[in-house]
């Protein structure tokens, strides 16, 4: 197992170790739910007496947690983000220890925040977003590169039917080779930068009480260095269960609120090219 004896957890001395495995499958063996049993992704375990959120499954990848790792060691005055405690590989799943977050998801909260609360929370957003977008390569030297950390290819749901579309890509051309794979016809000059690429309600956490402001973002599973347009055309362009975000609340949020957050693209230079390659090239 991977751990950061310099994290909190560990300097506070909470525990003298971080749960095993095998622990932490029994902990959710224990509740009855089909779910649960879910080799590839099963639902996250909260141990609240530790302070620990534990994300694992068959789906879960190392990559997730450097990347969380490497987004709270360099942005942590301006993205929150929770501390990634250690990590381990066990029996064909990843398992990914952090600190818990008190709070609730901005699906949830959304509907009874006023319009002063849905303004401030854009704009806490939007310079996170700003922040992360401004982190260069996965390595200093390299100035074009469409991957995830550590030269690793991209994690994106919708690239995973085709293993010629992930990469990683990298040097002067990397972003015409990528579109040129994904069949994406834009011809605007474009750079890559470092993307959340699952920026949706129920990865927003918010602080809980009459104020809420941004408590984490979180799920970093798909992260990575790509075109710079694609934040906002995925981000606009996923749609969540009802039960997860009311139908009304997401059209106000794609329409409204997230321009807000992060910077539209052109509608028929970009957004639709993009479009076209989600229909067609998406699973």
């Amino acid at each position: 197992m991977r751990t950061f004896p310099e994290s909190s957890c560990f300097k506070e001395q909470r525990a003298p170790a971080l749960p095993t495995p095998a622990v932490i499958r029994a902990l959710n063996a224990s509740i009855t739910d089909p779910l649960r049993n879910n080799f590839r992704r099963p639902p996250p375990v909260a141990i609240p007496s530790m302070g620990l959120f534990v994300n694992y499954g068959s789906k879960v990848t190392i990559a997730e947690a450097e990347t969380q790792a490497m987004v709270y060691e360099k942005l942590r005055d301006q993205v929150p983000v929770p501390e990634v405690y250690g990590w381990v590989e066990d029996e064909g799943q990843q398992f990914i220890y952090m600190s818990l977050v008190e709070g609730g998801t901005l699906a949830n909260m959304w509907p009874s925040m006023n319009e002063a609360q849905r303004q401030d929370v854009c704009k806490e957003l939007k310079g996170m977003v700003g922040a992360w977008r401004a982190l260069v390569g996965h390595e200093p030297d390299m100035s074009q590169y469409i991957g995830s950390m550590g030269g690793q290819p991209l994690n994106e749901v919708f690239l995973h039917d085709d293993p010629r579309l992930i990469g990683p890509f990298q040097g002067d051309d990397a972003v015409h080779d990528f579109q040129a794979v994904c069949d994406i016809d834009i011809k605007l000059d474009v750079k890559p930068v470092f993307t959340h690429n699952d920026l949706v309600p129920v990865n927003i956490m918010l602080t809980p009480g009459p104020n809420p402001k941004v408590a984490a973002v979180v799920d970093w599973g798909q992260a990575g260095w790509y075109p710079d347009y694609w934040e906002y055309c995925k981000a606009r362009r996923v749609n969540l269960l009802p039960k997860h975000f009311d139908t009304k609340s997401q059209e106000e949020w794609y329409s409204r609120y997230l321009p807000l957050i992060i910077d539209p693209v052109d509608e028929e230079g970009v957004y639709h090219p993009w479009t076209w390659f989600f229909i067609t090239k998406g699973i």
